[in-house]
């Protein structure tokens, strides 16, 4: 039994320091990719798409390996540490956010010489700023969610002076959830896409309807009075819009619309897969025909990426 257990513990050691130098291995060409924006040319807006989606690798697995191959930009040492085995990818994750050029070769140091733990209290006391508790969100049951997160003293201030004015107009005493629920509603009311959309249409519906029955003066209700005699309706005749074309600023309702036609939600559907991109952050609206090549504002020639689709498309449109 005893030399079953040394040919398997020789296997786990030979696998492992295989393990670990695919890990660096893997690194260094991911930094390449990234330099070189290859995986824009297999069609994925991010190397964060491609690790994932091309290669397969995990969403955690992959968030370490983009953080580090974006840190080393900034801070070589980093990725030298991690290539010399001196530290592993975990770790180097974990101090990446914190890394500057000038404090990486402290960093570094502390990485190698304490456990994850206590490298993560150390942090917390080196950069005080940065808060130390991971923002989570923990599924309770079907209609609760538990969140976790480090608030600046300022902002909670603001919270509680928030939870006072709630409590005033409901005339009882709010909690922070229902104080948090009333101050989002209260910014998406007023800064939402979907919801300035759904205004501009009610105005715009509004605005079709006074078209449709103009309001009347005393002497033009008289003059149609007179007309009727003689059949004569008075001709609205509709205003035709006009189109601009070259590089001009998109009219307001026009942007409403395609928020509106979209479900202000990126419309790029992966070539493969054919799923949609379910990004509703950071949304931008593209010409399907190019400025360039004489496209327009109109709203059949406009749609929404998300700003890493949108780069893709522009890459593959060579501009």
């Amino acid at each position: 039994m005893s030399h079953v257990f040394c040919t398997l513990h020789d296997q786990a050691l030979k696998l492992s320091r295989q393990y670990l130098a695919c890990e660096k291995a893997l690194l260094e060409i991911l930094v390449q990719i990234e330099a070189k924006k290859i995986y824009l040319q297999q069609g994925y807006a991010s190397l964060t798409e491609y690790s994932q989606k091309a290669l397969g690798l995990s969403r955690d697995v992959s968030w370490n390996l983009v953080t580090i191959v974006h840190k080393t930009k900034a801070v070589p040492e980093l990725k030298h540490a991690v290539q010399m085995g001196v530290l592993p990818l975990s770790k180097a994750r974990q101090i990446a956010p914190h890394l500057t050029k000038e404090n990486s070769q402290k960093f570094i140091a502390l990485a190698q010489a304490m456990p994850r733990e206590k490298l993560q209290e150390a942090l917390a006391k080196e950069c005080p700023k940065i808060p130390s508790v991971e923002e989570r969100a923990r599924v309770i049951n079907a209609t609760q969610t538990e969140l976790s997160l480090c608030l600046p003293k300022d902002v909670m201030e603001k919270l509680r002076r928030a939870q006072d004015r709630v409590s005033e107009s409901q005339k009882k005493w709010v909690g922070l959830a229902e104080t948090l629920e009333q101050v989002i509603e209260f910014y998406l009311q007023h800064k939402d896409p979907k919801e300035k959309a759904k205004r501009h249409e009610v105005r715009k519906n509004k605005a079709a309807l006074k078209a449709i029955q103009p309001r009347r003066t005393v002497r033009e209700s008289d003059a149609a009075a007179r007309n009727s005699e003689f059949n004569l309706m008075p001709i609205n005749k509709p205003i035709a819009k006009i189109q601009a074309k070259g590089r001009v600023p998109i009219p307001a309702g026009i942007k409403h619309e395609v928020t509106i036609k979209n479900a202000h939600q990126c419309t790029y559907r992966d070539s493969r897969t054919q799923l949609r991109c379910m990004k509703e952050r950071f949304l931008h609206i593209h010409h399907k025909l190019p400025v360039a090549m004489g496209g327009t504002n109109a709203l059949e020639n406009l749609t929404l990426l998300c700003s890493a689709h949108h780069r893709l498309e522009h890459y593959r449109g060579g501009g």
